[in-house]
């Protein structure tokens, strides 16, 4: 693919774009949202208007004009705000926040290869009336980068502009052509060093860059040009002098586009993570400790064979014994290692996760006319990528729920003596290995007797049932699937769906979720998710000849099967324990086999309400597992998640709990 000027653009190119795109909407998104709370502020306006002319600068460098040009249209906004032209109202963040919306729709087209047209006219519109302006037919934008450079008007004072851009930076050749793009803007550049050639190549020049450039007459061109690199290192701004810069030839020495950046680098998409440079570094020297204990292996096992070393002398057996051992030793250390550090890479702090969440919950708020005060911690807390990926869904049904059912409206929390505006506040944390999510709202709690009314209703529980439920036991129930207490649908809710889907997200995710909530003060969801899916805990058991993993995570308790707790209803095998009769299956049935005769235990496991004891023949302990899919050529196989590797080399099968808590027999 190639832009205006006809660069060719790599897919790495894109993925840099969109990712850097990515960031640069939640500033704009969050300075919105900052000064609807707390009105303008030089800061987050000066932030605000460096990530448009950022995004639009590196929209038009992609060859994506539509996106470059709504860039110019709201960056021009927010220099009104800056300037005072314009006053801030609610119409007017109402629009920009349109404007940012409209702006991920066209990211998300140029995502899936589509080439996005300019915005409409009404989408414009929008935020010109608020600005109290006539939309014009389009903004005002810079048109053809080809010609972009020649097209200023010439005549005025001429500068000599010398500028270093960070090789740190996410794309440095591109930001140097950025500044290029920046200064032609304001006039017409007669000459640079290197040349536009060997700038528009991308061959890396990053420090020390000349241009020469006759300015359009305005008597701000100082503080013009001052402005349009703000984000570059280093400028040194002088009048310049007759004489004019010969253009340079390349020089291949220079700093290149990719040098002392790895850091600094982040891919687009779910599957890519930053990494900084120093961990890539102890990871390197792990993998070097790696290849010399398995030259030493190798060694070792040449002697073991009859053969002499490395070292040209025979070794007696206890000798290379010994240094196995030793060597084994440090595999199992530098192994660990390395096994922390790669967890580390795939960590992020939930932020990445938690900010798309602001601009969620004041949007509820809007639809659901209520006031709404939302509070995020833990920020800083990190989590693996693909734990986070999973967690979006289940926090936002989680958020929705707290908002529409949660927070009363503001004349009930006035009747009850509450401030009109409800309080929403998003935690997390770490502990033993987990992280912990907490959602918390004041509004009005659960209503337990509501929720068993309609809990009989729908036949969810018997009349006797809801007789004997705790308190605890009843709030459980609105995660029944197609629950809800909502007395009429809204655009948020009401439809059944939400809760259910919550609790099965988190149990995909091995996690658990917990409700503490009291009538009158509100609601506290609070879930418990491992820190990474590649690596669990597993009670490993045997039946038949196949050794299964349980997630531990699942995990009640472990009966021994005796010949008076197993009971027979209906056909079906029933553990009797404790007063509770829960279902009885075998694992042995996943493959058609059957159970064979001698002692056998019963591992209960369970989800909230839900439990099953599952039988097996043999308890082999507790082991840490890295757990790896069946891959495309399997797909899905019922009651299995994927499978792991023993340190024996034994397979063992990872048991999927949730194909018998929903009651599927496994014969």
């Amino acid at each position: 693919m190639a832009n205006d000027l006809g660069w060719s653009l790599t897919e790495d190119d894109r993925q840099l774009f969109l990712a850097e795109a990515d960031e640069l909407v939640q500033v704009l998104e969050s300075g919105a949202l900052a000064m609807e709370q707390g009105g303008i502020a030089d800061e987050t306006l000066q932030a605000m208007f460096r990530a448009a002319h950022t995004l639009k600068g590196n929209a038009g460098l992609m060859g994506e004009q539509g996106l470059a040009d709504h860039m110019h249209h709201l960056e021009a906004r927010f220099d009104d705000l800056r300037s005072g032209r314009v006053a801030l109202t609610p119409a007017m963040i109402q629009a920009v926040l349109s404007g940012i919306d409209t702006m991920r729709d066209l990211l998300a087209m140029f995502a899936r290869g589509e080439s996005p047209a300019a915005p409409t006219v009404p989408a414009e519109a929008e935020v010109a009336a608020a600005a109290g302006e006539t939309a014009a037919a389009g903004p005002a934008v810079e048109g053809d980068l080809a010609v972009q450079a020649s097209a200023a008007a010439a005549g005025g004072p001429r500068y000599r502009v010398r500028l270093d851009v960070s090789p740190d930076c996410p794309m440095p050749a591109v930001r140097v052509f950025q500044a290029y793009q920046a200064l032609s803007r304001i006039g017409r550049i007669e000459t640079s060093q290197p040349a536009q050639e060997a700038l528009a190549q991308f061959q890396g020049y990053t420090a020390d860059l000349v241009f020469i450039l006759e300015a359009a007459g305005a008597a701000s061109a100082t503080e013009q040009i001052a402005e349009a690199l703000e984000g570059v290192d280093d400028i040194a701004l002088a009048r310049a002098e007759e004489e004019k810069p010969q253009q340079a030839a390349p020089n291949t020495s220079g700093n290149g586009a990719n040098g002392g950046g790895g850091d600094s680098l982040e891919q687009a998409g779910a599957q890519t993570v930053r990494v900084r440079v120093d961990l890539l570094d102890h990871l390197m020297n792990l993998v070097g400790e790696l290849v010399l204990d398995r030259t030493r292996v190798a060694d070792l096992i040449s002697h073991l064979e009859g053969g002499r070393g490395r070292e040209g002398k025979d070794q007696d057996q206890e000798e290379i014994r010994n240094e196995l051992s030793r060597t084994s030793v440090h595999l199992g250390r530098v192994t660990l290692d390395l096994q922390e550090s790669i967890m580390k890479a795939r960590m992020l702090p939930i932020e990445h996760l938690f900010r798309r969440y602001p601009r969620l919950v004041r949007d509820l708020g809007q639809k659901a006319g209520k006031k709404v005060q939302f509070e995020m911690t833990g920020l800083d807390t990190e989590l693996d990528r693909m734990v986070m990926d999973e967690l979006g869904d289940p926090l936002t049904h989680l958020l929705r729920n707290a908002v529409d059912h949660g927070i009363e409206p503001a004349d009930a929390r006035r009747a009850s003596g509450k401030p009109e505006t409800g309080r929403v506040r998003l935690h997390a944390g770490t502990e033993e290995g987990y992280i912990v999510i907490e959602l918390t709202d004041d509004g009005g709690g659960i209503d337990v007797q509501r929720v068993k009314e309609v809990a009989l209703q729908r036949g969810v529980i018997t009349p006797e049932q809801a007789e004997q439920l705790t308190e605890r036991e009843a709030q459980e129930l609105i995660f029944a699937p197609g629950f809800s207490t909502a007395k009429e649908v809204t655009e948020i809710s009401g439809r059944g769906v939400g809760l259910d889907a919550v609790r099965s997200s988190l149990e995909h995710l091995s996690g658990l979720i917990e409700i503490v909530s009291q009538r009158g003060e509100g609601t506290t969801f609070r879930l418990r998710i491992p820190l990474t899916l590649a690596i669990m805990r597993a009670l490993l058991v045997r039946t038949g000849e196949e050794i299964y993993a349980l997630p531990l995570s699942a995990v009640r308790q472990i009966v021994k099967l005796t010949g008076t707790n197993v009971q027979q209803t209906y056909g079906r095998s029933l553990l009797a324990d404790r007063g509770q009769l829960i279902p009885l299956q075998g694992l042995s049935k996943l493959y058609g086999a059957t159970d064979r005769e001698g002692e056998s235990f019963a591992v209960v496991v369970g989800s909230g309400r839900q439990q099953v004891a599952l039988r097996v023949e043999a308890l082999l302990g507790e082991q840490e597992i890295v757990l790896k899919s069946f891959g495309d050529f399997l797909g899905a196989v019922p009651g299995l998640t994927g499978a792991t590797i023993l340190g024996d080399g034994q397979l063992a099968l990872v048991t999927d709990v949730r194909f018998f808590l929903q009651g599927k027999d496994a014969s």
